[in-house]
């Protein structure tokens, strides 16, 4: 019976840290922990669960632990009835980038909040203490999704009302936990990162790309005399996503890219904004021959009479692009079979070059061409096994 009372109590103020009208971009976690609290005469140990949402730089929490007292083994039943099972509730404000993309390195945060316990040797559920506490935390990330969590928490009384409150067990409230995080913007950093979104979308701009917002923008090139150098930054950077499967539409690396979202996106992590689609991006930049291509090109490619496919060329006859027929990110090559068919259906090279903020307005400028519907999928050949 106390263990679904327990539960429910949690549950409700979990549900009342969670204002209804979050949306998709707000990032969270799920979080496993164990607390200890360690006050003569009295240890404490829970175990629970709790749930965050949130911003990266502030987040709201709900929590609920149940567990045992060692009051009852060290100093006796003081009371018919008393139990040794004891539990705790609380809803915090969080303070920190505990919802933010996750990477490597620690990451600090504070809380405070306001809960409820029960007392150090509770003779029914009802023996419930109203209290305040604040605290902070340290965040170790475990990759993209998980975090090992440890936090310090110091409650008090938030005033005497019940004898219960008598029972209040003081001291701190050491917590450890295993996080799983979703949702948000995301990023490789030792920091998190800001998330940005386009508020300037009309009913003829699909979504762009996200992308990261640093504090100072990439000109591009570095120089009017080193386009090369700086376009082959865009191939590394496409590199890391290779493997991302192929979605219609798609412009993210969680989700997956088709063609010119996934060339959007990388482009955009060096501070170029490109038009969203194919065809659009076919009239920006500065146009060079199909056979004199150089890293960092985009190459257009026409199927069913129209632009519709883009990528970009990498070198000794390979491109890099999110292709429906290779199943996402990939490299292709000009000079297999698969490649023909790319070779074959080419029809327009631009370039990124010349005076960065030159090129930045002639990139805007192929917004004009007007969006009437996304990339298809290609019809290529699939790689062969």
């Amino acid at each position: 019976m106390h263990l679904r009372r327990l539960i429910g109590l949690s549950g409700v103020l979990s549900y009342l840290t969670v204002p209804a009208g979050l949306t998709a971009q707000v990032a969270g976690g799920v979080e496993l922990y164990g607390t200890l609290v360690n006050a003569e005469p009295v240890a404490r140990t829970m175990g629970g669960l709790s749930l965050g949402v949130g911003t990266p730089y502030v987040g709201i929490r709900g929590s609920g632990g149940l567990g045992i007292s060692s009051l009852g083994a060290q100093t006796g039943a003081t009371s018919q009835g008393a139990s040794n099972l004891v539990w705790a509730t609380n809803a915090d404000l969080l303070l920190g980038p505990v919802n933010a993309r996750l990477a490597e390195g620690f990451m600090p945060y504070a809380f405070a909040g306001v809960g409820m316990e029960s007392s150090a040797q509770p003779a029914g559920f009802t023996d419930a203490i109203r209290t305040w506490s604040y605290g902070g935390g340290m965040q170790l990330a475990l990759g993209r999704l998980l975090s090992v969590n440890g936090e310090a928490r110091s409650r008090h009384l938030a005033a005497m009302a019940t004898p219960a409150d008598s029972q209040f067990v003081r001291g701190l409230e050491y917590r450890i936990g295993i996080g799983l995080h979703f949702g948000g913007g995301r990023q490789h950093s030792t920091v998190y990162s800001r998330r940005t979104s386009d508020t300037r979308r009309t009913s003829d701009t699909p979504p762009r790309a996200p992308r990261p917002s640093p504090s100072t923008r990439t000109t591009w090139p570095v120089s009017t005399t080193s386009a090369s150098g700086a376009a082959r930054r865009v191939v590394p950077t496409a590199e890391q996503y290779i493997g991302t499967p192929y979605r219609y539409g798609g412009t993210s690396p969680r989700t997956g890219f088709d063609c010119s979202g996934f060339v959007q996106y990388v482009y955009g992590m060096q501070g170029v904004n490109l038009p969203r689609t194919a065809r659009q991006m076919a009239g920006s930049g500065i146009a060079v021959s199909t056979s004199a291509l150089a890293v960092g090109d985009l190459m257009l490619f026409s199927q069913g009479g129209r632009i519709s496919h883009v990528a970009i060329y990498a070198g000794n006859g390979r491109f890099i692009h999110s292709s429906s027929s290779g199943n996402g990110v990939r490299y292709d090559d000009l000079g297999t079979r698969r490649g023909k068919w790319f070779a074959d259906h080419m029809v327009a090279a631009r370039r990124v070059t010349g005076d960065g903020h030159i090129l930045v307005n002639a990139f805007a400028g192929g917004a004009l061409i007007a969006f009437d519907q996304f990339d298809p999928p290609d019809s290529a050949p699939p790689p062969s096994r």
